[in-house]
């Protein structure tokens, strides 16, 4: 999977006006006319509060034969967004007891190889564990134990705790812990105790109940994988195992979900899906990404100063699809970007819209 650092926060929209007293209204004809020049961009853009959608349009087709289009319904791999989600799930377990953050991995696996025993969940939700990104291939076939054994059998990177470094394994790893200590699967737990209760009905791997058209199929645009312009077809028709992806995406990617559901979930999280006290561990500043960078990691997200207060974000891609997602922290304003067709500087829209939202990055 791949992974990018977007720099994203917005403060207008909401009754803002700028110098010219431009309204909302204008203000979304600004963001039309720039998405309008964006003629390969095969996606939606869906921004909003925690009460109102401001912002919502899709663009192109989520089946190019069958000319669906697609708009806030339409179901996308979300690729690393997923992180949040599993990072929440585990914040769910602390709550009911089922483990602590500063558990080391001993207390959920045998036989730990000496040099990882020391490995706290909280390092591994803030990639400061010292595991490596990968070990296989998204799609590529492995059991649980196996992927178990391949990950421990791995040479840390560095002392666990030392320094950040971006770890698809570990996240993987905490899917397992929420299945050990649930005796759920990944889906069931995240299904039951965050998804229902954000009122999400598309998210998952195989649970939601859903007509399969509404999933997008992958565009090979750019001709990564095979000829461009190939459908790649759905992420469910992937090779999966009987609950889902294998272990080298579960866990730490490739959840489905569409931008109604990105914006109930927004709404849940800004209100009372977690505890206050376990709001303030996601959004703690536990360690930078470097010397230089902006970008600090809490639970799950990656986290840095906007003139309006801290904001989130995460986002993710596979060369096939990509999601981003950012939200004010302190105030109330989140914008969700999914594509299924993979184009070189996918990140150039987002810059676009932050110079045209007169973005502001403290420190930057």
């Amino acid at each position: 999977m791949t992974r990018f650092n977007l720099i994203l926060v917005f403060f207008l929209f909401q009754g803002c006006k700028d110098d010219n007293n431009t309204t909302e209204d204008s203000l979304t004809s600004k963001i039309d006319k720039i998405l309008e020049q964006e003629t390969d961009f095969n996606g939606i853009v869906h921004i909003g509060t925690s009460n109102t959608i401001s912002y919502s349009k899709g663009f192109g087709y989520s089946d190019r034969q069958k000319q669906i289009a697609i708009d806030k319904n339409t179901v996308f791999d979300i690729g690393s967004i997923t992180k949040p989600f599993t990072a929440i799930g585990i914040i769910k377990c602390q709550e009911l007891g089922l483990l602590d953050y500063q558990d080391k991995l001993e207390v959920f696996f045998s036989e730990v190889p000496e040099d990882k025993k020391d490995v706290t969940i909280e390092q591994l939700l803030t990639h400061s564990s010292g595991f490596v990104d990968l070990i296989g291939g998204d799609y590529d076939e492995i059991s649980k134990e196996m992927y178990i054994a391949q990950s421990f059998d791995t040479q840390l990177l560095f002392p666990p705790g030392e320094r950040y470094e971006y770890s698809n394994v570990g996240f993987s790893l905490l899917g397992i812990i929420i299945e050990t200590v649930s005796n759920k699967s990944y889906e069931e737990f995240l299904n039951e105790h965050v998804f229902l209760p954000s009122e999400m009905k598309t998210a998952g791997y195989l649970l939601p109940d859903y007509d399969n058209d509404i999933i997008a199929n992958g565009y090979d645009d750019l001709g990564i994988f095979t000829t461009p312009m190939t459908n790649l077809g759905k992420p469910n028709e992937q090779p999966w195992d009987t609950d889902g992806p294998y272990w080298h995406l579960k866990g730490n990617g490739g959840l489905l979900m569409s931008a109604n559901d990105i914006a109930h979930y927004y709404k849940f999280i800004k209100s009372n899906l977690v505890s206050e006290v376990n709001k303030q561990k996601m959004y703690t500043k536990y360690i930078r990404e470097d010397n230089t960078s902006e970008f600090y990691r809490g639970y799950g997200w990656g986290i840095f100063d906007t003139n309006k207060g801290l904001a989130a974000t995460h986002n993710g891609g596979n060369d096939i699809f990509f999601a981003d997602f950012v939200y004010l922290i302190e105030q109330d304003l989140f914008i969700f970007l999914a594509s299924n067709a993979y184009r070189e500087n996918q990140e150039d829209l987002i810059f676009r819209l932050m110079r045209e939202l007169s973005i502001e990055i403290e420190n930057h």
